[in-house]
């Protein structure tokens, strides 16, 4: 069974600002946008021996030229935001950027879950809102708001069992509020791996994706994810 990952208070509080950023990141063509010469992108690390690279989801590769400043706990196929600034240096040959970074920080990044009756309590189905859902690649991005600030949370992307479709797949985002009874509205920010829902019989399919919203209101938006 997979094991849940947690959302704490304290994780929640350094998502904020990065969260501003999120929102607007679905607006743009562009992969890089600046606030006096410091930019910020959503991506994927890949550390290798010699080199430290981001590859951001719209297929750029950023080489790192201060690899030191990497961040506590960054490791191999980290989920980040990273805010850096360009070096004076031209890139080689196979990356489009050289850069310094200046932030960088650990996305929550989780594949989809099947949603089984041993697990149907863990995962919940408590009210949440969602600010910001957008598709890029093969990750669906969620930037989220919920009541809490004492007890862990839990957001997951479920599935129901059986064979997975080949046109239209239906999930839904769930929230487990840990039983909190809260006042204080807080947002979080997680990622979501959608590459176990491929097949090999078409190169696309329809992402029907509920949610349960604050009052009962359903939370539905559908996306074509190309693979």
């Amino acid at each position: 069974m997979h094991l849940i990952q947690q959302l704490n208070h304290h994780t929640m509080k350094k998502l904020r600002t990065a969260i501003l950023f999120l929102i607007t990141i679905s607006l743009l063509t562009s992969c890089l946008k600046e606030t006096e010469d410091i930019y910020s992108v959503l991506g994927i690390v890949r550390i290798t021996t010699d080199d430290m690279i981001i590859e951001t989801d719209v297929g750029e590769k950023l080489l790192v030229e201060n690899p030191t400043s990497d961040g506590t706990g960054i490791e191999n196929n980290d989920r980040v935001i990273v805010d850096f600034t360009l070096a004076d240096q031209a890139a080689p040959a196979g990356f489009d950027y050289v850069i310094n970074i200046h932030n960088i920080l650990k996305v929550l990044f989780k594949p989809v879950i099947i949603l089984t009756d041993e697990i149907a309590d863990s995962i919940g189905n408590d009210e949440f809102e969602v600010n910001s859902l957008w598709l890029e690649k093969d990750f669906l991005n969620l930037s989220f708001s919920y009541f809490g600030g004492n007890e862990m949370h839990f957001i997951n992307l479920i599935r129901y069992p059986g064979e997975i479709a080949n046109d239209t797949i239906n999930l839904e985002i769930r929230h487990n509020n840990n039983g909190e009874n809260a006042t204080s509205r807080l947002k979080g920010f997680v990622t979501f791996d959608l590459t176990s829902l491929r097949n090999a019989v078409t190169d696309e399919v329809v992402l029907h994706i509920t949610a349960r919203g604050f009052y009962n209101q359903t939370y539905q938006k559908d996306f074509t994810y190309w693979f």
